[in-house]
C-alpha cells in the first residue's frame, strides 16, 4: 500500500513540473498575443519595385512529420528564391498567383526590414506583398488574423494542460479512475476541450 502511494508521488510531481512549465511557456505566448507581436505593420516592410520575374510561381508541397505549403519564384538580376510561405499562404490565392503572374512580368514585394539581409542572397527570402499592375495578392490583415490565431490556440493549450495538470497534482490521493484510465489520456482529452471552450470564451481576443 505504501509503495502505491510512494509512486503516486512520484507521479504528482511529474504533473507538477508539466504544469510549471506549461504555465510559464502558456503566458509567454499569452503576451506576445496580446501584445501584438505577432502582427506585421506596413511600417515593418521594406517594398522593392520594379523586379521583373524569371521563374514563374510555382506551388511546391512538402509532406510528413515536417509537412508545409508554398509558392516559390525568382526575378532577374536578383539571387533570391522568392517564397510566400506560413500564414502569408494561407491568405492567398494561389492559382490567381500562379495564372497571373507570368515570366518576364514587372512586380513588387515586400520583406521584413529585419530580415533585408536574405534579399538578393542565396537564401530564401520570404515576402509580405505582392503586387503586379496595382493588385495586391498577399492579404497581410488576413495573414496577422491567421498568425495570432495560432498564437492563441498555442496558449490556450498550454493553460488548458496548466490547469488539469494542477488539479491531479493537487489531489490528496490516486482517484480509481486512474487505475481504468492513464491520467495522461485524460489530461490529453480535457485540455481539448477545455481549450475549445476557453476559445469560444475569447473569440474577441
Amino acid at each position: 500500500m505504501s509503495n502505491n502511494i510512494n509512486d503516486w508521488n512520484e507521479k504528482q510531481k511529474g504533473y507538477l513540473v508539466v504544469s510549471v512549465l506549461c504555465l510559464i511557456f502558456g503566458t509567454y505566448f499569452f503576451f506576445k498575443v496580446i501584445s501584438g507581436s505577432y502582427a506585421i505593420e506596413k511600417s515593418d516592410l521594406e517594398v522593392y519595385k520594379n523586379l521583373i520575374i524569371s521563374n514563374a510561381p510555382k506551388f511546391k508541397e512538402r509532406k510528413g512529420k515536417r509537412s508545409r505549403k508554398w509558392i516559390e519564384f525568382n526575378c532577374t538580376d536578383n539571387q533570391s528564391t522568392f517564397e510566400i510561405a506560413s500564414y502569408d499562404y494561407s491568405c492567398v490565392n494561389d492559382e490567381e498567383v500562379i495564372n497571373e503572374i507570368k515570366t518576364g512580368d514587372t512586380i513588387s514585394v515586400a520583406i521584413l526590414k529585419n530580415e533585408l539581409d536574405d534579399f538578393n542572397t542565396q537564401n530564401t527570402c520570404e515576402i509580405h506583398s505582392l503586387v503586379k499592375n496595382d493588385k495586391e495578392y498577399l492579404d497581410l490583415r488576413c495573414r496577422n488574423e491567421e498568425d495570432t490565431g495560432g498564437g492563441k490556440r498555442i496558449f490556450l493549450i498550454l493553460f488548458s494542460i496548466f490547469i488539469l495538470t494542477a488539479i491531479v497534482y493537487a489531489l490528496p490521493k490516486k482517484p480509481r479512475l486512474f487505475d481504468k484510465v492513464d491520467p495522461i489520456l485524460l489530461v490529453g482529452i480535457g485540455s481539448i476541450i477545455l481549450a475549445f471552450i476557453f476559445n469560444l470564451i475569447t473569440l474577441e481576443l
